[in-house]
């Protein structure tokens, strides 16, 4: 599995009105990723310790780097939408890209998850 992983610093906006901008990711979420059939999963988490505290991890798997290939092309032609685009900027209103890492699994199986969920 391959992991783009980006880290996102909120903006004074976002800060000031959390309600509206959590409500916003939610629907960002259901529209960026609609069609995009290449994305395996997606994961928000917040930082609550250490360095950037309150910046947020957004994790965007794909099965390979073929996968993840296709979302890059599926997104610039997206991009080349002027509607699509102007509603992906609005993102400028509530955070700051701090930076983007793509981690892959290691060729082992290894962990574990205990965390209850339906699917398990």
């Amino acid at each position: 599995m391959l992991h783009l992983v980006y880290r996102i610093r909120l903006t004074a906006a976002a800060e000031a009105d959390p309600r509206k901008f959590w409500a916003w990711v939610q629907e960002r979420e259901k529209w960026f990723y609609d069609g995009l059939d290449t994305v395996l999963a997606t994961r928000w988490t917040v930082r609550t310790v250490g360095t950037d505290v309150h910046t947020i991890e957004h994790t965007v798997t794909f099965a390979d780097e073929a996968a993840w290939g296709h979302y890059r092309r599926q997104l610039s032609e997206r991009g080349r939408v002027p509607a699509w685009d102007r509603r992906r900027a609005e993102q400028g209103t509530w955070w700051q890209l701090l930076d983007a890492a793509l981690l892959s699994d290691p060729p082992v199986t290894i962990g574990f998850d205990r965390t209850p969920g339906p699917e398990r």
